[in-house]
């Protein structure tokens, strides 16, 4: 069985969002001893935005269904995943551009989704995603990184959506640790329920 992480967090080990992905995976490990975990770290990528050069570039690959150029490799780590976690800091209403990028480079044609009777079907193996992010602001109705997120992740083909959030963090008199040990248990639980949708309880 193999997840992939999807590692958006500019900050790396200083990140908040990558100390909740960290309790998450940790406790997913523990149910699942068997588990592959293919990292994606976006930040040590060379993801390259979708130009009008890269675009034709893409374009071409697609046509010949060339799924072992380089190119397209986390496209294809990202379609054969049984399950998806997606670690981003809320940003500016959404989440940092590389994980835009990302996105730009995962929608590929004839191996994450095809157009059928002018529908995209999502061709992803994965059955299950996990979204993780956390705030210095309150999000509120302003959250449109989960709902991009999961628009993508959903159209893709990946019907199973859960997000899991910590917010409010920088504002003068919080407690930021009892606002993060409260999401670190939201994600031990959205661990286990991932566990048991993957594996039928067989693990547990």
């Amino acid at each position: 069985m193999k997840l992939l992480y999807v590692d958006a967090c500019v900050r790396g080990e200083a990140s908040r969002t990558k100390r909740l992905a960290s309790v998450f995976l940790e406790e997913c490990g523990r149910l699942m001893p068997g588990l592959s975990v293919i990292t994606q770290r976006l930040g040590d990528m060379s993801l390259r935005p979708i130009d009008a050069d890269t675009l034709a570039m893409k374009e071409a690959l697609c046509d010949r269904r060339a799924w072992d150029d380089p190119f397209l490799q986390p496209a294809v780590d990202f379609q054969s995943a049984d399950a998806v976690v997606v670690a981003a800091p809320y940003w500016d209403l959404s989440f940092p551009s590389q994980l835009k990028v990302w996105v730009e480079n995962v929608y590929v044609r004839n191996l994450t989704f095809r157009y059928e009777n002018d529908r995209c079907i999502g061709l992803c193996r994965g059955k299950e995603s996990v979204y993780l992010t956390t705030a210095g602001s309150p999000i509120g109705d302003h959250d449109w990184g989960t709902g991009y997120m999961k628009a993508v992740l959903t159209t893709l083909g990946i019907p199973g959506f859960t997000a899991v959030k910590a917010e409010a963090l920088d504002l003068e008199g919080r407690d930021v640790e009892a606002i993060m040990a409260e999401a670190e248990q939201r994600a031990l639980q959205a661990a286990r329920e991932l566990a048991l949708r993957l594996t039928g309880g067989a693990s547990l």
